[in-house]
C-alpha cells in the first residue's frame, strides 16, 4: 500500500493536463505570437513613427506661426521664416525631412515634408493674413497616418 509518488508518471485514474501545464503552453504561445507580430512588418511601423514625428513637428511650427501671425501688424513679412516664427529648424528629424514657411499673398503656409519616405508624405497648414483664418495640419500626398 505504500507506493511512492512519481512526479513524472500519472496513475491510470489521472487523465488530462494539469493547470500548470496549460498555463505554460499559453505563455509560450503568447511569447511566440508577440515575436511574430513584431517581425511581420517593421517597415510599416517605422514609417508610421516617422510620419508621426513629422506631423508633430509640423503642428508645433504651425502653432508658433499662428501665434506669430495673430500678434503682428504685418504677418506677411514678419512671420515668413522659421526664425521669424520663433522655432528652431527641426529639419532632419526624422531623417530626410525638411520644414519650411512660405508666403503667397494673403496666405502663409507651413510645410513639413519627408523626401526620404516612399511614398512621399508631407503635412501642411495655412494662415490667411486677411481673414485670420487658420487651417489645421493636414496630410498632403500619400501618408500612412492622417
Amino acid at each position: 500500500m505504500n507506493k511512492k509518488f512519481n512526479f513524472w508518471t500519472k496513475s491510470s485514474r489521472e487523465e488530462g493536463f494539469t493547470l500548470i501545464e496549460l498555463l505554460i503552453v499559453i505563455v509560450i504561445i503568447g511569447i511566440l505570437a508577440g515575436v511574430v507580430i513584431s517581425v511581420i512588418n517593421p517597415a510599416e511601423t517605422r514609417t508610421k513613427a516617422n510620419q508621426t514625428v513629422l506631423r508633430a513637428n509640423t503642428d508645433k511650427i504651425c502653432l508658433a506661426m499662428h501665434a506669430c501671425a495673430a500678434s503682428r501688424q504685418a504677418p506677411g513679412t514678419d512671420c515668413v521664416t522659421l526664425s521669424d516664427v520663433g522655432v528652431n529648424d527641426p529639419s532632419g528629424t526624422p531623417t530626410g525631412s525638411s520644414y519650411s514657411v512660405s508666403y503667397s499673398a494673403p496666405t502663409i503656409t507651413v510645410t513639413g515634408a519627408d523626401a526620404a519616405a516612399s511614398p512621399t508624405c508631407s503635412f501642411q497648414c495655412t494662415y490667411n493674413t486677411t481673414t485670420g483664418a487658420a487651417t489645421q495640419v493636414a496630410p498632403v500626398g500619400t501618408c500612412v497616418i492622417d
